[in-house]
C-alpha cells in the first residue's frame, strides 16, 4: 500500500507549534529557527490545501481544521514513539547533563545521581552552577536551583518546599518537561526533598 502523507518534518513542526501556539517556542523545542518552523507549517498547509493556523499580531490560533488535526497527529506521534521504543528501547535514552546549585547538592545523597539504578539510566553527569544561560546554550539539559527567575521561554517546574522550606526550580527547554529523563529526575527529587509539614 502506498501512503500519501505530508512529510514528517512538516507534521513535527505543526504539532509543536500547535501545542505551544508559538513558532518561536516550537523552534526552541525542535532545535531550529522560528522561520524554519513557520516555513514547514506553511508547506504543510499548502500540501493539505487547508489553513491550520490563524496568524494574529499577538500569536497563533488554531483554525477549526487545526483543532481537529492536532489530537490525531499528537496521538500518532505517541504511537510512533511507543512502537520505536518497543524495538529499540535505547532510542530515547540520551542522558542528561544536570546543573545543580550548591544548595540543592547539599540536600541530595552524596553520590547523586549514582545512588539510584534508575537515575543512572537518565543522568550522564552534573555540574555545580546556577547559570540559566547554560540551559539556553545546551551546556546542560536542565538546571535545579533555589527559586529565582524569570526564565523567559524556558519551562519551569516548581518543586515544593525542601527541608529548609524553600521551593526549588527545575528549569529546562520547552518540550523536555515530560520526557523520561526529566520525569526520572523529578521523581528522585520528590523522594529526597520532602515538603515541610
Amino acid at each position: 500500500m502506498t501512503y500519501r502523507l505530508p512529510s514528517l518534518n512538516t507534521l513535527r513542526a505543526f504539532e509543536a507549534a500547535a501545542r505551544h501556539l508559538s513558532f518561536k517556542t516550537a523552534a526552541s523545542e525542535l532545535g531550529v529557527t522560528a522561520g524554519a518552523v513557520s516555513q514547514q507549517v506553511k508547506k504543510l498547509e499548502t500540501s493539505l490545501g487547508v489553513a491550520l493556523f490563524r496568524r494574529l499580531p499577538h500569536g497563533l490560533l488554531l483554525t477549526l481544521e487545526g483543532e481537529a488535526y492536532l489530537p490525531e497527529i499528537s496521538r500518532i506521534f505517541e504511537d510512533l514513539t511507543r512502537a520505536t521504543e518497543a524495538i529499540a528501547p535505547t532510542i530515547n535514552s540520551k542522558k542528561f547533563r544536570v546543573g545543580l546549585s550548591s544548595a540543592v547538592k547539599a540536600i541530595l545523597p552524596a553520590n547523586w545521581p549514582n545512588h539510584s539504578d534508575s537515575l543512572r539510566h537518565h543522568v550522564r553527569d552534573w555540574i555545580e552552577t546556577t547559570d540559566v544561560e547554560m540551559v539556553w546554550t545546551n551546556e546542560i539539559d536542565c538546571l535545579i536551583r533555589p527559586r529565582g527567575g524569570p526564565y523567559g521561554e524556558l519551562s519551569l517546574i516548581v518543586i515544593p518546599g525542601s527541608g529548609s522550606g524553600q521551593e526549588l526550580h527545575f528549569v529546562c527547554k520547552p518540550g523536555l518537561t515530560d520526557c523520561r529523563q526529566s520525569q526520572a529526575i523529578l521523581q528522585d527529587l520528590a523522594q529526597h526533598i520532602a515538603p515541610v509539614s
